[in-house]
C-alpha cells in the first residue's frame, strides 16, 4: 500500500485497523508504523495565488511551521533570474477561534495546529505577463521555482479562460477530487487557464484539521500556477439562521475561520464573503448565500451597487457565483426555502443588470438552464449552471422535467468558460476521459456592449449542443 504523505509539520504514526468491528463495536487495531518525521517542518507548502484589488496585484500565500521569520517571495521574468523580492505578513488561528466542536477540540481527528499562513502581495505585475517565483527564505528553505501568468488588462479585447466547479473535498475521502485535479492540471500544461473559481464547499473538513491540510496540498499544483478564487459554502460557514454558531453542524464548528485565514480576495466587498473582480472582458461577482441577501441588507446593497457600476464597454460579460443554488430540477429540491428567496430577491437584480451566467453548487451534479427569468425561458435571460460535481459523492435523484432544464448529468467533472468581447463558449467536461458532455455559446453585438441596459439592443444567441 502506498499513498502521498501530507506534511502536517509534526511527527506522525500510522495505524492499521481491520474492517470488521470487535464485540465492543470498534474497529480492531492490527498494527502501527514507526514514527515518521517530516523531512522539513518549515518547508513552504500549500502555495496558492489570488487576485488583489488592482490588475497589477497578486497574492502569493503558503504555509510553514514557523512564525519567526518574515515571509519572502523572489520573482522575475526569467526562471534563472529572480531579480525582485517582496516580503509579507503571517497569521494563524487557534482552536479557541472556532465556534464549536469538532473544530475547537484539539486532537488528531479534530483540531490540529494549522501552522502559519504567510502572504505576500506582489505589486506592479504587468498584465498578460508570465512571472517566475519561489517562496520561503534562506534559513528554512525555498520552494521550487514556479510560474504564473497575470490576467490581462481591463480590456474588452482580451481573451480569457476560467475553470469553474464547486463542492470538492480531499481525495480519497471524496473519490472524484483526484480525477478533477488531474484533468485540470493536464489542461494547465497545454492550454491557457486564467483563473479557477471554486463555488463553495471547500475541503469538507468539517472540523478535521488534517483534511484542510490535505485539501490545500491537493490544489497546490493548480493554485500555485493560477489564481484560485473561492466562494463561501455551507460546509465552511452555515449561518442561514440566526445565531453565531453553525445551526446545521455542516462545517463542524469551523464558522469560516480556516477559509478566511487561508484564502484571499479583493477588498471591495466584505472580505472573502462577497467581492468582485475583472478578468479581461469578464466581470465576476462572488456572493454569499450564507449571509443575509434580502433587500436593504449590506450584501444586497453591495451587489446592486457593484452591478450598476460595471462598464459593459470594458467588461461586456458578467458572471455571478455563489454556493447555494438558485435553480435545480430534482424532486427533493421542490419547496427549498433558500432557493425560493434567491429567485425572489436576487434574480430580479441579476436580470435588471443583464447578468449572463449564474454559477452555483451545493447539489452534487451538473445542470444547465436555458436563458431564463423566473422559471421561464426568455431571449435576454440568465443561464443558470449548477456545477457541484467536482469531487464530493454525487447526488442521484429524480427530475421534475422542467422545461427550462436543458441538460443534466451525474458524473464527476468541471467546466471551462472561454471568452472574448463578443463570444463566450461554456463547456462541461467529465473527468473520467475529459469528454465534453455539454456546451453552449453566447454572443454579443457591439451595440449591446455599448448600451447594456437597453433591452432593445440586448441580443444573445444560444447554440445548445447536447
Amino acid at each position: 500500500m502506498s499513498w502521498q504523505m501530507i506534511n502536517l509539520r509534526r511527527p506522525l504514526e500510522f495505524r492499521y485497523y481491520s474492517r470488521e468491528k470487535n464485540c465492543s463495536g470498534y474497529y480492531s487495531f492490527v498494527a502501527k508504523s514507526a514514527i515518521v518525521q517530516p523531512f522539513n517542518n518549515n518547508a513552504p507548502e500549500q502555495i496558492h495565488l489570488a487576485y488583489g484589488d488592482r490588475i497589477d496585484q497578486v497574492f502569493v500565500s503558503y504555509v510553514t511551521n514557523s512564525s519567526e521569520y518574515i515571509p519572502e517571495c523572489q520573482y522575475g521574468l526569467n526562471a534563472s533570474s529572480l531579480q525582485w523580492h517582496a516580503q509579507g505578513t503571517t497569521i494563524t488561528y487557534k482552536a479557541s477561534d472556532m465556534c464549536e466542536g469538532k473544530a475547537n477540540i484539539p486532537g488528531p481527528q479534530t483540531f490540529i495546529d494549522p501552522g502559519y499562513m504567510h502572504t505576500i502581495i506582489l505589486e506592479n505585475i504587468r498584465p498578460s505577463t508570465t512571472y517566475f517565483y519561489r517562496v520561503g527564505n534562506d534559513q528554512h528553505g525555498w520552494s521550487s521555482v514556479l510560474s504564473f501568468t497575470n490576467r490581462p488588462a481591463n480590456d474588452a479585447n482580451a481573451k480569457v479562460t476560467i475553470v469553474a466547479y464547486g463542492d470538492m473535498g480531499a481525495a480519497p475521502v471524496h473519490p472524484g477530487a483526484k480525477s478533477t485535479m488531474d484533468r485540470i492540471r493536464a489542461q494547465l500544461m497545454v492550454n491557457n487557464i486564467t483563473c479557477v473559481l471554486h463555488m463553495g464547499d471547500i475541503s469538507y473538513a468539517r472540523g478535521i484539521g488534517a483534511l484542510l491540510d490535505a485539501f490545500m496540498t491537493q490544489i497546490d499544483p493548480i493554485a500555485s500556477r493560477v489564481p484560485y478564487m473561492v466562494v463561501i459554502g455551507n460546509h465552511g460557514y452555515d449561518h442561514v439562521t440566526e445565531g453565531e454558531n453553525d445551526p446545521s453542524g455542516a462545517p463542524g464548528g469551523e464558522c469560516a475561520v480556516p477559509i478566511v485565514h487561508r484564502f484571499h480576495s479583493p477588498s471591495n466587498g466584505n472580505g472573502l464573503f462577497w467581492y468582485s473582480f475583472d478578468v479581461g472582458p469578464v466581470h465576476v461577482v462572488c456572493y454569499s448565500t450564507e449571509h443575509d441577501f434580502l433587500p436593504s441588507s449590506p450584501q444586497y446593497v453591495w451587489i446592486e451597487r457593484d452591478l450598476s457600476s460595471v462598464d459593459r464597454t470594458r467588461t461586456p460579460w458578467i458572471i455571478v457565483g455563489s454556493h447555494r443554488h438558485m435553480y435545480s430540477s430534482i424532486v427533493r429540491d421542490v419547496g427549498d426555502p433558500t432557493k425560493a428567496m434567491l429567485q425572489r430577491y436576487l434574480e430580479p437584480v441579476f436580470y435588471k443588470y443583464h447578468v449572463d451566467i449564474n454559477l452555483f453548487g451545493h447539489i452534487h451534479f451538473y445542470e444547465r438552464s436555458c436563458p431564463m427569468y423566473q422559471e421561464k425561458c426568455v431571449h435576454d435571460g440568465i443561464v443558470h449552471v449548477l456545477v457541484g460535481m467536482a469531487g464530493h459523492n454525487l447526488d442521484i435523484d429524480t427530475y421534475t422535467g422542467e422545461k427550462w432544464s436543458l441538460y443534466h448529468d451525474h458524473q464527476f467533472g468541471y467546466t471551462r468558460i472561454s471568452t472574448n468581447k463578443t463570444y463566450l463558449r461554456f463547456t462541461y467536461h467529465r473527468t473520467v476521459d475529459d469528454t465534453i458532455l455539454d456546451q453552449f455559446e453566447l454572443t454579443k453585438s457591439s451595440a449591446e456592449r455599448t448600451k447594456p441596459f437597453i433591452v432593445l439592443f440586448f441580443l444573445i444567441k444560444i447554440i445548445c449542443i447536447q
